[in-house]
């Protein structure tokens, strides 16, 4: 019996326009026949998460922020942030590189300098994820706890702007969410981890979870499962750490692997 599936979203369970399947509502009262939990588990906040869910998120678990944050049908279950402090040089060291755009991402909010370059690609990826942002005059004066740190960067984030940050992993984790998107937050906090807490609260166990993703920061989730499914589309890595692949994003092929299982219960 699976009690529980949970997917990532970008480039996973939303199609390449970022759109939810359209029968997400169908498979969401199939699954609840059978007792499973849907979960979303994104490197977006739950603001994010919600905007392609919309009232769905009621049914459903969201294991935001890459695990630092998680909420079942509106109720807070899990939160974590980093040493504040340690948020400072990291906002120091993004003031270095032109075009680099760091988003502080708090419980509802989103903070942006006043100094940034909103032009309409930017504003246009942002919008995937933020619904609204507050401009600061400076960064380092937050007023709110900070989640992450987000680094949206169009050149190849990985090979262009993470060897200037890699040497905050330890205090912090530094991890490469997109080809776009830098994600900085607590330590030994991971999206795993945000499953992890979910199970706890549910009652579920490893043998009664599967888990699919498509980049970096989903890997953490195959300890969580007995079954792990890349779609086809994943980062190679991703592809060689879980048990499974599957179609990609463009076939919704989360949902069908989804509806398969449930259709066996």
């Amino acid at each position: 019996m699976i009690k529980l599936a949970v997917s990532d979203m970008d480039g996973c369970l939303l199609d390449p326009k970022g759109k939810l399947p359209d029968d997400f509502h169908e498979v969401l009262d199939l699954m609840e026949e059978k007792n499973c939990v849907f979960a979303a588990a994104s490197g977006r906040g739950q603001t994010g998460i919600r905007m392609p869910i919309q009232d769905d998120m009621k049914r459903i678990a969201g294991i935001s922020d890459n695990g630092s944050f998680v909420v079942y049908k509106g109720k807070k279950l899990f939160l974590t942030v980093p040493e504040q402090s340690l948020l400072l040089p990291v906002i120091a060291e993004a003031k270095k590189h032109p075009n680099l755009i760091p988003v502080l991402c708090a419980a509802d909010n989103a903070y942006l300098s006043k100094n940034s370059v909103l032009d309409e690609r930017t504003i246009d990826e942002l919008h995937k994820y933020y619904p609204s942002w507050i401009l600061l005059d400076d960064l380092t004066e937050f007023p709110e706890p900070i989640i992450k740190i987000a680094l949206l960067y169009f050149d190849d984030i990985e090979k262009n702007i993470y060897p200037y940050f890699e040497h905050f992993n330890g205090p912090l984790t530094v991890k490469v969410t997109a080809f776009v998107w830098i994600d900085i937050f607590n330590p030994d906090v991971s999206k795993g981890t945000g499953v992890h807490e979910l199970q706890k609260a549910l009652g579920i166990r490893k043998e009664e979870t599967i888990v699919f993703g498509d980049y970096l920061n989903d890997i953490s989730m195959k300890d969580c499962a007995e079954h792990s499914f890349a779609v086809a589309n994943a980062h190679p890595d991703v592809k060689k750490a879980f048990t499974d692949i599957i179609g990609s994003n463009s076939e919704n092929s989360v949902l069908n692997t989804i509806r398969r299982y449930m259709q066996q219960q």
